[in-house]
């Protein structure tokens, strides 16, 4: 509860990140991609794991088709996406960093978690189980919480590991292409509220 000054979420989360293994493996999944400047810096520069981002397609947002305001929070949510993506870009760390989005027909996508691998492994070892999807409103103004679990339990381990493959299965790879899709036109005036009001949401 960050306006509480209870940061200790955010901060663990940080240490995960900046103190992964080279050469491990983060899945990160988020229903309303928004990470915080923090996040995305150390995901760049400050780590050495690699990464599969997860969050949904504009199809897959729980606002998609609403009327008025509501439904442009998904054109909101592509527009960060894609800034993130050319971020990655200008900086190659597109292979490294990966952005990958979920896609059910008549499903909507709300996952949030985080797996992390160790170099070589095929299953987790830390899972992060919460209500925190990594954003700005999620770490700087709304009451979260999540458990990590760490596990040498081979059963355990297959069973987060199951959770996240049925996840990532139905997920197709963001590249330059998505964005050129018909269905990923972000007009103008929601790319100038989207930078004013991010922290919200």
């Amino acid at each position: 509860m960050h306006p509480l000054k209870i940061t200790q979420d955010e901060n663990i989360t940080q240490l995960i990140l900046m103190k992964a293994t080279p050469n491990s493996t983060i899945k990160l999944a988020s229903g309303y991609f928004n990470l915080t400047d923090q996040y995305m810096d150390i995901i760049i520069q400050g780590s050495l794991a690699n990464y599969d981002i997860l969050m949904a397609s504009p199809q897959v947002n729980g606002f998609y088709g609403a009327s008025g305001v509501a439904g442009s929070i998904p054109s909101a949510y592509t527009y960060i996406a894609k800034k993130f993506y050319e971020r990655l870009q200008r900086q190659k760390e597109e292979t490294r960093i990966k952005l990958m989005e979920y896609y059910k027909d008549k499903w909507t996508f709300h996952v949030k978690g985080l797996w992390y691998y160790l170099p070589g492994e095929k299953l987790p070892s830390l899972s992060l189980i919460g209500s925190p999807n990594f954003g700005y409103r999620s770490v700087y103004r709304d009451l979260e919480a999540q458990v990590a679990i760490v596990t040498n339990s081979t059963k355990l381990q297959e069973e987060l590991h199951f959770e996240q493959q049925r996840l990532y299965d139905l997920s197709k790879t963001v590249n330059e292409e998505t964005f050129q899709q018909a269905d990923r036109y972000v007009p103008l005036w929601t790319k100038l509220v989207t930078m004013v009001v991010k922290t919200y949401f």
